[in-house]
């Protein structure tokens, strides 16, 4: 049974494992596989490679193994997804050039209705594939609300709260589940979905990324003494890894090379992280990894860092995701280390949506993504009007969506006609934010996310006061069609949650919290900022 939302720290975790809410955070708690299984292509010279860095003398506490998963089968297909990515960008440059020239083709296909663009053809297959596999879309078609053929636009968009509340449903059933991983996203309303991905979708991840900075301009080739990649936190407690990408060379297009196959890591920059504080700047400084990759505020972290204690490292690139990264912070890593920037936008539950490496419009990467802009009554706009980011993907086998709400908002704009890119402009997403404790310290929103995903709350809005009030709206967790957690006699429906919440907080932050007990329509569907602070310097 999981400690109490109230529960006291316990003193039988382990090291670096701040209270009993963040149990799971035990070193090696959920380790189920072997290196074989982890690893099914690795060699023993690339075994042995990992093993070295796992080892290494100022390594962090790894407190977690997981690895890409794999198999020899897999490698020609990630291949071919990776040349799928690069013919799909070289097809966007031909046609803006083609539209330039005013030799455009005749276009083909079904028109969307708001911007009178195609629709691909893959979302008209994706739309009769999931009514045949899908059993979200195969009641729909029972009960006569959709069809095979049905127009993408007749289908009502899905949300995260559909996600939660019957993910089974979005599952094809004809995909073989014995591969799945398991990918978490606690998204910006705070609600946590278990996302199922294959393998080959997640190391396609790494295609898109190497096409990327490639496009940026820069070159990325394994290095046999650095990291290819560290993924940054900076947070109180998360799982800190070490791994080998044995899907580098099928990704990038080069032959095996197995001496050379990149390792990469997760890295927490908490200095109880380490077993001795100073081990941090001797292993980023002995492994110079070669993509730094982090939301904004770890990586601005990381340059002060190596501004202070003088690390030298020399990346690639740098890769921003998961908050929105201002001109003043890409300024700051760009400054740090003279090389490209690359702002990523996207969902766990839909993978990369849109990338920019400079301070313009985002724009919509080459996978099987398709976007839509919605109105607030859920109706397409036209090309330039804003709304809400509304995706349709088919690049994870297990989790295949169709109009997906974002909770962001943007305007499209295709500059160079249907056939070139799309931009996303006036993006509006999640905003790196910090709180402030009693005693001087910045804390991150993360560790508040660890915090109030614990005490048992489905969503929130956590705002600090310019006193240093925080005041927390909640819905409390509950299953589909159940009353909140917490009812009780002569209790508010889901006050026991959001009081262990406050307490929860008040013992992070230090500071008094004001708890508010709301529903999901009060709070906003999609993503909906879950963070703010009017303390100087906390939104960054």
């Amino acid at each position: 049974m999981p400690p109490a939302p109230d529960a006291p720290p316990s003193p039988d975790l382990p090291s670096g494992v701040p209270d009993a809410l963040l149990g799971e955070y035990a070193p090696f708690g959920n380790v189920a596989l072997d290196d074989a299984e982890r690893w099914p292509t690795l060699t023993p010279d690339g075994a042995a490679h990992l093993d070295a860095l796992r080892h290494h003398p100022a390594a962090p506490v790894w407190v977690h193994a997981t690895g890409d998963r794999l198999t020899a089968d897999d490698l020609p297909v990630l291949a071919a997804t990776a040349r799928r990515f690069t013919e799909a960008a070289g097809a966007a440059k031909v046609a803006e050039a083609a539209e330039a020239a005013g030799d455009s083709d005749a276009r083909t296909g079904t028109s969307h209705p708001a911007t009178g663009c195609d629709v691909p053809a893959w979302v008209t297959d994706l739309v009769e594939r999931a009514h045949t596999v899908v059993p979200r879309y195969r009641r729909a078609r029972d009960q006569r609300r959709s069809h095979a053929r049905s127009p993408l636009d007749d289908l009502p968009p899905v949300t995260r709260d559909d996600l939660r509340a019957d993910l089974a449903s979005f599952v094809p059933v004809d995909v073989d589940l014995s591969r799945v991983l398991e990918g978490t996203s606690s998204g910006s309303t705070g609600a946590a979905v278990v996302v199922p991905l294959h393998p080959v979708a997640v190391a396609a991840d790494l295609a898109l990324l190497r096409l990327l900075v490639r496009d940026a301009g820069a070159t990325w080739e394994p290095h046999e003494d650095r990291l290819g990649l560290v993924n940054l936190v900076d947070q109180r407690a998360a799982f800190t890894y070490a791994s080998a990408m044995t899907g580098f060379d099928a990704a990038s297009g080069r032959a095996a090379s197995d001496p050379a196959v990149p390792l990469m890591a997760r890295v927490n920059l908490d200095p109880g992280a380490w077993r001795d504080p100073a081990d941090r700047s001797t292993f980023l400084r002995g492994t110079d990894p070669q993509v730094l990759s982090s939301s904004p505020l770890p990586l601005l972290a990381l340059a002060d860092l190596d501004a202070r204690e003088g690390l030298g490292l020399h990346p690639v690139a740098v890769v921003s995701g998961a908050a929105h990264l201002t001109p003043p912070a890409r300024a700051r890593l760009r400054a740090a280390w003279g090389v490209p920037v690359i702002d990523l936008y996207g969902l766990r539950e839909t993978g990369a949506v849109a990338s920019r490496a400079d301070d313009g419009p985002f724009v919509v990467v080459p996978r099987r993504v398709w976007v839509e802009i919605l109105s607030d009554d859920g109706t397409p706009v036209a090309d330039g009007s804003p709304g809400e980011v509304v995706v349709t993907t088919d690049e994870n086998p297990y989790l295949p969506l169709l109009r997906y709400r974002t909770g962001d908002r943007a305007r499209i704009v295709r500059p160079h006609g249907p056939g070139g890119r799309v931009e996303l402009h006036d993006l509006e997403g999640r905003s790196p934010v910090r709180y402030l404790h009693a005693d001087g310290r910045w804390l991150g929103s993360v560790d508040a996310t660890q915090v109030l995903q614990a005490a048992g709350i489905a969503a929130w809005q956590l705002h600090q006061r310019a006193d240093g009030t925080i005041d927390l709206t909640v819905v409390p967790d509950a299953p589909a069609g159940a009353a909140p957690s917490g009812r009780g006699p002569g209790s508010a429906p889901g006050s026991g949650a959001a009081d262990a919440a406050a307490r929860a907080l008040r013992q992070w932050i230090g500071r008094d919290v004001v708890v508010t007990v709301t529903t999901p329509a009060r709070l906003g569907h999609g993503r909906a900022r879950r963070y703010s602070s009017d303390v100087p310097g906390g939104q960054a």
